[in-house]
């Protein structure tokens, strides 16, 4: 059953109950009323009787309905609990007449115990409704007065109640279930371009549908623009994982080529080969497959960092400094030339410890490898809701035209290339500072030097 069938299914269910319950709460109240009515025509026959009891036997004549009809059937009973006939001779004469129940109640008026009584009896299959009150014209003998009127016309009327009832609750359900369903269709018209979204990019070949977002601000509006994000997220994911397929395959393919090449040359002409050729073309390998295992090394470590990665509060100072040991460790010739200056202002941000390492070794290795020698300089300082970390170094700096392709993927300068290397250290720390919300700037230093700046937001900035 589909959600918009649902709806109209429990809508239409919905209002039928209330229907019911409302029809049953009018039955119940109609024929109180009217029992009530009913009650009220008995007590006025009975006080009839009660001041002229001489209209008792024209109301017990024979020729009138049996049961009495609208004026109702008479009885006398005496407090032993018989009838009262031979007061009234035209009594006996009525062969055809009803006779009323006689139970405790009625004896309890007959004797004066009970100064009335009101009952629902059934005569012959008959209902009926009865009062029993004293008979005063009684004298001595305690006579006790039963008024009895059939209840036929009270059970018309309530079952014809019923029968409106019903017919009002089945169209009125009906009613219910149909304006649900065009409501419904309405409603869940976003939530059915959702469905055929996701159903047309279920298995990745078009991310670059879109849905259309209703202008209201409803649950289902946050789901549709939930989704129109998801999809551009994927949609830019599947796009980077595409560059990276076709970037990796490209640069992978010249060293890959060079390496083939000298190990085929190493296995069919080894043993014509000079020692120092030998040697050199050894050595030329194993600088290669290092080259290989760092890009590669470059690629794990790109394809690692995700934006909804699990972030907690991180001190960003402290990453530095662990960062600066770690690189002095690899670089101990450079060790007294990497340097962290003191920490200024609220340096704590919210991030992942092992991508923003990453990110600052990156920086402190592209460092050492393009300054030979000098100062290398890490500042960490928070203001203002921001916290930057800075790399400066002394190098030859890069020429500015080149400075915005830094953070290209396998972008390295013509002057850099002679160095080992894929071109994928900046593009590692932009992957990362995007993933923390910040910001990354490059820009060359006077005299002479390249200077590296990372903004995060710091931690409660938000």
């Amino acid at each position: 059953m589909t959600l918009r069938a649902r709806i109209a299914w429990i809508v239409g269910l919905t209002v039928a109950l209330l229907l019911v319950a409302l029809g049953v709460t009018v039955q119940v109240q109609s024929a109180r009323t009217l029992i009530g009515a009913v009650d009220d025509d008995l007590r006025v026959i009975a006080r009839s009787i009660e001041r002229d009891p001489r209209g008792i036997p024209v109301m017990i004549a024979p020729g009138r309905d049996r049961f009495g009809g609208a004026g109702g059937v008479v009885q006398i009973v005496g407090p032993e609990g018989r009838i009262a006939r031979e007061r009234w001779p035209r009594v006996a004469a009525d062969a055809d007449r009803i006779t009323l129940p006689v139970d405790d109640e009625v004896l309890a008026v007959a004797r004066g115990e009970l100064a009335s009584a009101l009952l629902s009896i059934e005569v012959e299959g008959v209902r009926l409704r009865m009062l029993v009150v004293p008979l005063e014209a009684g004298g001595r003998d305690g006579l006790a007065l039963q008024v009895a009127r059939p209840l036929d016309e009270v059970e018309d009327i309530i079952a014809s109640l019923r029968r409106r009832t019903a017919l009002l609750t089945a169209l009125g359900a009906l009613i219910a279930a149909l304006v649900a369903w065009g409501v419904a269709g309405r409603s869940i018209r976003p939530v059915s371009a959702l469905t055929a979204a996701v159903e047309g990019v279920r298995d990745g070949s078009d991310l670059s549908r879109r849905v259309a977002v209703p202008e209201n601000d409803d649950e289902v509006a946050r789901l549709a623009r939930a989704f129109d994000a998801m999809l551009g997220r994927l949609e830019a994911s599947r796009s980077a994982q595409e560059r990276l397929a076709a970037d990796a395959s490209h640069e992978l393919r010249t060293p890959l080529t060079s390496l083939r090449t000298n190990l085929e040359v190493l296995a069919r002409d080894a043993e014509r080969l000079a020692p120092e050729d030998r040697a050199g073309l050894t050595e030329d390998v194993a600088v290669q497959l290092d080259e290989l295992t760092a890009m590669v090394d470059g690629l794990v470590q790109l394809t690692r960092v995700d934006a909804t990665s699990a972030h907690e509060p991180v001190d960003l100072g402290a990453v530095a400094e662990d960062a600066v040991r770690t690189a002095r460790r690899r670089h101990p010739q450079r060790a007294d030339d990497l340097r962290i200056a003191a920490r200024v202002g609220h340096a704590e941000v919210s991030g992942d410890v092992r991508e923003l390492m990453m990110a600052i070794a990156a920086l402190l290795d592209n460092a050492v490898k393009y300054a030979p020698s000098g100062p290398i300089t890490v500042d960490v300082a928070g203001s203002s809701g921001r916290v930057r970390l800075t790399v400066t170094d002394t190098g030859p700096g890069v020429d500015a035209a080149l400075l915005p392709q830094l953070f290209e993927r396998f972008f390295r300068a013509p002057e850099a290339r002679s160095q080992p290397g894929a071109g994928i250290g900046l593009a590692l720390v932009e992957r990362v500072v995007r993933a923390h919300a910040g910001d990354v700037r490059v820009g060359n230093v006077a005299p002479h030097g390249l200077q590296v700046s990372i903004e995060l937001p710091a931690l409660g900035s938000h």
